[in-house]
């Protein structure tokens, strides 16, 4: 339901470009043949809203510890450019503040 395409389209192409990127799907679809749908096209996790953001983050922490990326025992998640830092609750790119 994004403005351009679906996510499922996005998850599709990262698919044909063989990105190495975990997909969290953030929905409001939550009917079953859209969560098989969207975890079939390589999504990583499926969450649907409304959900907490605790549990995002515990999610974004699952898939990044599964697929290698995540930082032992460290209050901040990165992944590429962006990271983000529960302890000080701030979220910077490329070293810059997200506000």
């Amino acid at each position: 339901m994004l403005p351009d395409m679906e996510g499922f389209e996005v998850a599709k192409r990262l698919g044909a470009q063989r990105a190495r990127v975990p997909i969290i799907y953030l929905t409001a679809r939550d009917g079953t043949e859209d969560k098989i749908r969207g975890l079939t096209l390589g999504g990583d996790d499926y969450v649907t809203k409304p959900f907490s953001l605790e549990e995002l983050v515990a999610r974004v922490r699952s898939v990044l510890r599964r697929s290698g990326l995540a930082e032992p025992d460290s209050s901040k998640l990165t992944f590429e450019d962006i990271e983000l830092d529960e302890d000080a609750h701030e979220v910077s790119r490329a070293g810059e503040p997200v506000i």
